[in-house]
């Protein structure tokens, strides 16, 4: 993000604060991360090696730390132009610094009265886009500092942002070679919840809403929903999972397989991991083709999809 800047923009400045995961800047801190995921346990040395691996088979830096900060950086760009009026972009995260406390403090050094909480995951979870807007909001009430604060949720349906995703599975499809083209099924995959689908009503009604539209618009006829990154038995957790339905229509005669993931439009080692690589394997080995959608990342045609939803929330809400 650029050098701090002090302004007022209808009466105050405004923050736009984007939520992540956890972004690790070292794999020093990988060890800090995991301990914070499992609640102040230390990982095992056995946890620790196969996460440290993981990290490291990337090759390159934490996409979701990177990308995050260049996401913010456009967004930062893109909404002082619209709104005519400085803005500033900041992240809080779940698992690592900047925690919701530290991004106020921030704030309210930058003279930011007017806040929004832009989850950059169209699909609404209580542990997900509800925790980051409750930590956002808890934070501002004890710092005690006079913050207005709007969510921009619930975004999943928007046409512009559908057509990209749709772009993204089109363009996916036609990587594979033409001969498979005919017979091809799209997978559309979110992260799993434990428990039952009755406890995960808006989780798993948004999914299906995004997926519907996602292939209706890139002309998806053969498509399917699952699930990834589920915990372990004995606790329940959302199904189908994605390795299943692989499974599942390859035995139903595919010739080949394009995974989107509807949650993570930045990229992150989850990701990679369950269905880069495993998803990937499993597919090979059942003799199908297999190609994954690019992440949205920063890339302009969704910081663009972004930068105007969250224009329209703040001109709605009177701020501009």
């Amino acid at each position: 993000m650029g050098a701090r800047v002090r302004g007022r923009t209808g009466g105050g400045m405004i923050g736009i604060v984007l939520t992540a995961y956890g972004m690790v800047s070292s794999l020093d801190d990988l060890e800090a991360f995991y301990t914070h995921i499992f609640h102040g346990r230390k990982p095992g040395p056995d946890k620790l090696a196969q996460a440290e691996a993981q990290y490291r088979a990337l090759g390159v830096c934490d996409p979701l730390a990177s990308v995050t900060r260049r996401q913010a950086a456009a967004l930062e760009r893109r909404l002082s132009l619209q709104l005519n009026s400085p803005v500033k972009a900041y992240y809080m995260c779940k698992h690592t610094p900047p925690s919701a406390e530290e991004t106020v403090t921030r704030m309210a050094e930058d003279g930011v009265t007017k806040v929004v909480c832009l989850p950059l995951s169209p699909l609404f979870s209580k542990t997900g886009t509800g925790w980051y807007e409750r930590k956002l909001r808890e934070a501002i009430a004890s710092s005690g500092h006079r913050m207005e604060l709007l969510t921009a949720a619930h975004w999943h349906l928007n046409p512009d942002f559908v057509r990209i995703v749709a772009d993204r599975v089109r363009a996916a499809a036609e990587w594979l070679p033409a001969a498979v083209r005919g017979n091809t099924a799209v997978i559309f995959t979110s992260h799993s919840q434990p428990g039952l689908p009755e406890a995960h009503p808006d989780y798993c009604r948004e999914f299906r809403e995004l997926a519907e539209a996602v292939a209706d618009v890139s002309g998806s006829s053969s498509w399917r929903i699952a699930y990834r990154s589920g915990g372990p038995a004995p606790q329940v957790w959302l199904k189908p999972d994605v390795l299943d339905v692989i499974a599942e229509v390859g035995e139903g005669g595919a010739e080949a397989v394009v995974v989107c993931d509807l949650l993570s439009l930045t990229a992150n080692v989850e990701v990679l991991q369950d269905i880069g690589i495993q998803g990937q394997a499993a597919a090979q080995a059942l003799g199908l083709e297999f190609v994954r959608t690019e992440f949205l990342n920063d890339s302009d045609d969704f910081m663009k999809v972004v930068s105007d939803i969250v224009a329209e929330r703040i001109k709605a809400a009177g701020w501009s």
